[in-house]
């Protein structure tokens, strides 16, 4: 299958430079806000594609669910299992693409979570992560999707950035966002001491009409809209774009 900028993306660079936005206490919020979004009891099984080092599935884990992570990084998913390990918490993770998810039936809960669609760039090929979802999900499970919206990206689009990590790194960051396309490029370079690189990445962000049209091409229905993790409601102002959908039979 056609590989592209995220086949070893997700290295321990990245974490480097991205660890310190994402910090416990705000993964512990998004699993608070995702439990009263779904209702979902422990014990429920849950999905979390791609996973990443297991930042949703090891909290979720902890609070008793049934969790198993697919990754396509090895890199991520090895941190992950010493994470989990560490946190004395059982959790299945897996190494595969996403457009080739291989359970049928098995999950309450499908999860795609930090904006980890829209790597592929096309509908046809989201379209395939969205319908493996929904057959990876029991009769009337619940798929929920989290990632960028694209009204507030466009309203305050920030073509430089740069910060400085925990751990010493300085990073610069230049973006360019296609209109017409919805394609957000960025070039990111870092530098640490006499170290330093480069990564870039593709993003298709979408507006809410259509992930919507796109759902329910897979069979997935938008039941809630959502702004973000403290459950404001969905408005053209909001930063994220949350969905929670049921499977369609």
């Amino acid at each position: 299958m056609t590989r592209g900028w995220w086949d070893g993306y997700f290295d321990e660079t990245f974490i480097d430079i991205y660890r310190d936005f994402l910090t416990p206490e705000r993964t512990e919020r998004e699993i608070q806000g995702l439990r009263e979004m779904t209702m979902l009891e422990p014990g429920a099984q849950v999905l979390d594609v791609a996973c990443g080092w297991g930042r949703h599935s090891i909290a979720l884990a902890r609070a008793g669910f049934a969790v198993t992570g697919l990754d396509w990084s090895q890199t991520l998913l090895a941190r992950g299992r010493k994470r989990a390990e560490a946190a004395g918490v059982n959790v299945e993770l897996v190494h595969g693409d996403m457009r080739e998810i291989p359970w049928t039936g098995r999950f309450d809960a499908v999860l795609s979570l930090y904006s980890s669609l829209g790597y592929f760039l096309s509908d046809e090929a989201d379209l395939r992560v969205l319908r493996g979802a929904h057959d990876a999900l029991k009769p009337g499970g619940t798929f929920v999707l989290e990632t960028m919206h694209r009204d507030h990206i466009v309203a305050g689009f920030a073509e430089r950035d740069w910060w400085e990590t925990d751990g010493g790194a300085t990073v610069w960051v230049e973006r360019e966002f296609d209109a017409v396309e919805g394609v957000s490029r960025e070039w990111t370079r870092w530098s640490k001491g006499d170290r330093k690189g480069e990564k870039y990445h593709e993003l298709r962000i979408r507006s809410a009409t259509e992930w919507d049209a796109l759902l329910r091409q897979a069979g997935l229905v938008p039941i809630d809209w959502w702004g973000d993790w403290e459950l404001a409601p969905f408005i053209h102002s909001s930063e994220d774009l949350i969905v929670v959908c049921q499977r369609r039979e």
